[in-house]
């Protein structure tokens, strides 16, 4: 057990809110010290909200990885929004991550106005991806970010997520803001999400990773089947695309692509159960899936 003899400790939820791609994933995996949220360069890699939990004898978050907020155009994308939203009135602290590389765009000005109706809830500014900031741009971008929430105070921290540059310093700031409570989790726990579905995002990071064009958005993994013998899993998944070309495009020739994605998930999964894996691919057209109620509640991309 945890020695927790020198109170007060301080727990809470912390949502982690932004536009796409701007590193919340990478930033929670890195907290957590394990994969519980997948990462690729593609916008909206993110789908639900994922629960990372990073436990220390001194405080325990339970950070709230969101999709980003981005404008949507299919039920998919209307419950990714509504999850993100629906996280901040858990959260006990809200971390906006921007990509301060940048100076604020239009979904960075969506964002802040969802903070604005939350506004008793405490914001944290991490200005991530610092390694790609201009020295002569740092004040300004830093600057306009403060103005855009309205900053009075100097809860803010420039990071590298992929680095771990100030994330120390970071997670300072998020602790004093944390109320003084007992842990809200066990101390061995690190997520709340289920093996299956933590397998089957596995599974789609690796599409995501080696895919382009359209496949990233059209595409979806259900876990068929998960039989535990021994020290193996034996696992049976369906992938889900749009369109007969896109099946096409995954299976590649010979079935080749397809080949390489399981051996690569594989590996993933592996790491993540600590038991060896068979895993097997089927790739199955289900037109428009991304509007249909019942699909995104199957894929528990909705209640």
């Amino acid at each position: 057990m945890t020695d927790r003899s020198n109170p007060p400790y301080r727990s809470g939820y912390v949502a982690l809110l932004g536009k796409p791609n701007v590193g919340k994933s990478t930033l929670l995996n890195y907290i957590v010290g394990q994969k519980v949220s997948i990462v690729s360069n593609k916008p909206q890699t993110t789908r639900r909200r994922v629960v990372g939990i990073s436990t220390t004898p001194t405080y325990q978050i339970a950070f709230i990885d969101t999709p980003g907020i981005h404008e949507p155009h299919t039920q998919l994308a209307k419950s990714m929004i509504e999850q993100a939203r629906m996280s901040m009135g858990d959260a006990n602290v809200i971390v906006f991550v921007a990509d301060g590389s940048h100076h604020p765009g239009e979904l960075d000005r969506e964002v802040s106005k969802l903070l604005k109706r939350e506004s008793t809830i405490p914001v944290v500014l991490c200005m991530n991806k610092m390694d790609l900031l201009k020295a002569e741009d740092v004040q300004r971008n830093l600057d306009a970010y403060r103005e855009l929430l309205q900053m009075t105070d100097d809860d803010f921290m420039l990071t590298t997520a992929t680095r771990g540059y100030n994330v120390d310093r970071l997670l300072e700031i998020i602790v004093s803001k944390l109320p003084e409570q007992a842990p809200l989790y066990p101390d061995d726990e690190f997520t709340d999400q289920s093996s299956r579905f933590l397998a089957a995002e596995l599974i789609r990071e690796q599409i995501l990773i080696a895919s382009r064009q359209e496949i990233p958005h059209a595409v979806a993994v259900m876990i068929d089947e998960w039989e535990e013998e021994g020290d193996l899993n034996r696992i049976s998944a369906s992938i889900l695309v749009e369109k007969v070309s896109q099946r096409a495009i995954l299976i590649g020739k010979q079935g080749q692509f397809l080949k390489k994605i399981g051996t690569e998930a594989r590996l993933e999964i592996e790491k993540f159960t600590g038991k060896r894996a068979y895993l097997q691919l089927h790739v199955r057209v289900s037109e428009d899936w991304r509007m249909s109620p019942r699909i995104l509640h199957e894929l528990e991309y909705s209640d």
